[in-house]
């Protein structure tokens, strides 16, 4: 035999072993298990006693060895649990049984490893001299004693590699936690920046001063929040109407009273002028003079599919940029819109953001680089969202420097960094939802509320009597995070109205139906305080997540939420853009908190009933696979998806094992993980599907429609259809006025 009885219960033992640490109840612990089988030996021979599975498993793997051992061996990995329980109580004490020693005549076998051994045979000649068989014990405890040493060095090779993934792991969550900390400084530095423009613009701001004046000669009725800038978000024109003051409200600071009595001014004089300053008199209508001028439209990237978004749309000489957001799955340095060269080839008088997603908005530093001048316009909430969206992307450049580059090719290049960045951030112009703005002679934008994301807008672009309407990202049914679009009437009867079609192959959708499935979902695996298990929804940082929490905080209020990774600083940035608002947007509080940096290694151990909220959407990098590491062998756990996932994405291959019906295994980022938890998808969509961007079409009354944002496919089918209803389809590419 290969190994004495003793030595075979050990072995028996220490696989036993290797069993309970592989259970959920010890995952992500990191404990010796020759430490753990010698310290809990007499509970691990009751647990093969008692597991008829894992004795199963151990008489399999030991049957040649249980041919020639102890009866005591052979008993524990009987098929009788009565026996085995009887030989596990037997077996606890190591002394039970002892190797048998003595002057034996050896024969050679080989054992199951291949290995030669010389044990003792009972029915040696008597003429086999003393000294030999003397020789022949020594080589036995030899080969024992090197045989034990093989199978310590192999725990010890087993755990050293356990320890390295374990640092690896270690050394990925604090690089994890630095990165957060780097773009908790970029947003305070963003920040504090804004601040400081802002302070600076306001030395010279003669209605913000009039403003002031105003607050101080009358303040606002009671329970009206004070307005800040005339130009009104066309969603709260209804509930911001001024109301009349009574005649005799007496003046709110008494040192505006005293100088108005010193100089012999009264109050309704000054309060004429202040008004006369914060309401200037409607501009005329720009007329241009000069030689007939039309405007063009030519897409730049995001047409016929999804991802960097650039339009481009020329008035004469005049050239504004609407959108310029990265693509997916590319180089880095090759990452922007497709045709950006286009762009670059002359001047640009502007630079407007729909929303601040990266594939709308995630290539404008690279152009500041070559336009140091060239404002960037936007609303205020995408300019608070804008630097810490770009800071991350820089910190993804420097990870991914050596994806989609060939072996033998050098590094690709970041398209920015840092600086360019602060350069980017500094060009940004706050305009609010219904301003007007003039770019050059005769040429205006407005933005109008988009719906989509905190921040969204469509563009209207005027040129003299030729306009042209860019919905940005759209969605026309509200959210809790924020309301659905506003037509305004300026892009009513555009020549032209541009509109993304990335759900325009999905006829309907029941929104509300989703959420009560995401809600109906958590509740089934979060179940009580005493018996709840955990739930991971990886989401997109900016708007899905943030819809997640509000949506778990209003439906499940007895349910923790942890909000980690980027997702958790911009929630904060939703809070503060909306807490002057009517109906500000709450997320933390409650039973809803942020992870705190460094405190997640100790959450994967500590938190069990709840829901972890974090990026990224697709489980291609940050926090959320850290924790589907955790999750995914737990079989008390739910993985939900939330929205769309890359085809070469880790999601979309987690959707596609999920749907087998066999135990699965999956590899996320170089480490195989046994798949117990409940995994599927839920959709909480923030764009219009075939029903609502009709609707839209419909209500701005466009001569010609555009589809851009969307999957060429569904585009053709969605434009026959359009054109069937008479609506006239302009192809995805270069566009001027019909005559």
């Amino acid at each position: 035999m290969s190994r004495t009885a003793p030595q075979l219960i050990e072995a028996i033992v220490l696989d036993a072993a290797y069993a309970v640490l592989k259970s959920p109840a010890y995952a992500g612990q990191q404990i010796d298990p020759l430490a753990f089988a010698q310290a809990n030996r007499a509970t691990l021979l009751e647990l093969v006693a008692r597991a008829a599975t894992l004795r199963a498993e151990l008489a399999q793997t030991y049957r040649d060895e249980l041919r020639e051992t102890h009866p005591q061996v052979v008993a524990l990995l009987g098929e009788s649990p009565t026996d085995s329980a009887t030989a596990a109580a037997a077996l606890r004490d190591p002394r039970a049984i002892r190797a048998r020693r003595g002057r034996a005549k050896p024969s050679v076998k080989t054992g199951a490893d291949g290995e030669q051994s010389a044990v003792a045979d009972e029915h040696r000649p008597a003429e086999l001299d003393s000294a030999t068989a003397r020789r022949l014990e020594r080589y036995e405890r030899r080969l024992t004693e090197t045989r034990a040493a093989r199978d310590r060095a192999r725990v010890q090779r087993d755990y050293a590699r356990a320890e390295t993934d374990q640092l690896r792991r270690d050394l990925e969550t604090a690089e994890e936690d630095r990165d957060e900390s780097l773009a908790v400084i970029a947003g305070l530095r963003a920040e504090l920046a804004a601040e400081r423009d802002r302070v600076a613009e306001l030395a010279t701001d003669v209605p913000a001063a009039a403003a002031v004046l105003k607050a101080a000669i009358l303040p606002p009725p009671p329970g009206l929040p004070m307005a800040g800038d005339i130009d009104i978000d066309p969603r709260e024109r209804e509930a911001t109407v001024d109301t009349p003051p009574a005649e005799t409200a007496p003046i709110a600071d008494p040192r505006v009273a005293a100088a108005l009595t010193r100089a012999d001014v009264s109050p309704d004089v000054l309060l004429a002028l202040v008004n006369a300053l914060l309401e200037p008199p409607a501009p005329a209508t720009p007329v241009w003079v000069g030689e007939p001028r039309e405007i063009a439209l030519t897409p730049l990237g995001g047409g016929t599919d999804i991802g960097g978004s650039c339009m481009l749309v020329t008035v004469g000489n005049v050239r504004i940029l609407i959108d310029a957001g990265m693509r997916v799955n590319k180089r880095i340095d090759q990452a922007g819109p497709e045709y950006i060269d286009v762009a670059l080839a002359g001047p640009l008088a502007a630079i407007v953001i729909t929303h601040a997603h990266n594939d709308h908005a995630g290539y404008v530093p690279a152009l500041i680089a070559n336009y140091p001048t060239v404002p960037v316009i936007c609303t205020p909430e995408t300019a608070a969202i804008l630097p810490t969206m770009w800071s991350d992307s820089v910190r993804v450049f420097d990870r991914s420097r050596g994806n989609h580059v060939g072996s033998d090719e050098p590094l690709a290049e970041p398209p920015y960094g840092e600086a360019q960045v602060h350069a980017a951030q500094r060009r940004i112009k706050e305009v609010q939802c219904g301003r007007i703005v003039e770019i050059a002679a005769g040429v205006t934008v407005t933005l109008f509320p988009a719906g989509h994301i905190l921040g969204a807008a469509g563009v209207v672009v005027s040129a003299g009597p030729n306009r042209v309407t860019v919905t940005g990202d759209v969605s026309d049914l509200a959210q809790i995070s924020v309301p659905g679009l506003v037509v305004p009437d300026a892009a009513r009867g555009s020549d032209l109205l541009v509109i993304e079609s990335t759900y325009c192959g999905q006829h309907s959708s029941n929104r509300e139906a989703e959420v009560e499935k995401f809600v109906r979902m958590v509740s089934e695996t979060v179940g009580d305080p005493a018996n709840g298990g955990r739930v991971l929804v990886p989401a997109f940082a900016l708007g899905r997540a943030q819809e997640v929490a509000l949506t778990l905080r209003d439906r499940l209020p007895d349910v923790p939420v942890l909000i980690d990774g980027m997702a958790k600083d911009i929630a904060r940035i939703y809070e503060e853009q909306t807490a002057r608002n009517a109906r500000p947007l709450k997320i933390y509080g409650d039973q809803v908190s942020a992870v705190q940096p460094g405190a997640r290694e100790q959450l994967l151990r500590t938190f069990r009933r709840g829901v972890i909220v974090t990026t990224s959407g697709m489980l291609t990098a940050g926090p959320a696979v850290t924790w589907a590491r955790s999750i995914l062998p737990d079989p008390n756990a739910a993985l939900l998806l939330a929205g769309y996932q890359d085809e070469e994405s880790p999601g979309f291959e987690l959707l596609e094992l999920a749907k087998t019906t066999r135990r699965a295994t999956f590899v996320l980022d170089r480490e195989e993980l046994v798949v117990n938890a409940r995994v599927t998808k839920f959709g909480l969509s923030a764009h219009a599907d075939r029903r609502g961007l009709s609707s839209i079409i419909t209500e701005v009354g466009a001569t010609e429609v555009m589809l851009v944002h969307g999957v060429a496919s569904k585009q053709r089918d969605f434009a026959d259809n359009l054109a069937r209803r008479g609506f006239r389809v302009a192809p995805t590419d270069r566009w001027q006025p019909i005559g």
